[in-house]
């Protein structure tokens, strides 16, 4: 598609874009204020995430759910937990869906559902 140019075209194209200018920099303000509100978010559900893995497990079963899903830690291989932990690749799988199990069926489950689906 040829477009013709001429001043007043030109000029009309500039005075959209300066008109434009003030709501693109309200949507970015925003945007950022939005991601800071998220992060804040993030936050918090990630506290109240640790919060309930720390009352509801012990604590080996506490670092190898960590391990296993990279939680505040380096994600590691089944491999590498059952080292660290002198177990099986098949109890430390054992260990992680129970801890799933656990976590799933506990009191500060529901309180996490009642903070992620919020009104």
């Amino acid at each position: 598609m040829m477009e013709l140019f001429d001043e007043e075209n030109a000029y009309t194209a500039l005075a959209d874009q300066w008109e434009n200018y003030g709501t693109l920099n309200y949507i970015e303000d925003e945007r950022r204020e939005s991601l800071a509100d998220s992060e804040v978010e993030r936050s918090e559900l990630l506290r109240q995430i640790f919060t309930m893995i720390r009352k509801t497990l012990t604590e080996q079963e506490t670092d190898i759910l960590c391990a296993y899903y990279g939680l505040q830690t380096k994600k590691l291989t089944v491999k590498k937990i059952a080292e660290k932990h002198l177990l099986s690749e098949s109890r430390v799988l054992k260990i992680v869906r129970e801890s799933e199990r656990k976590l799933q069926f506990s009191d500060e489950a529901i309180e996490i559902w009642k903070y992620l689906y919020r009104r």
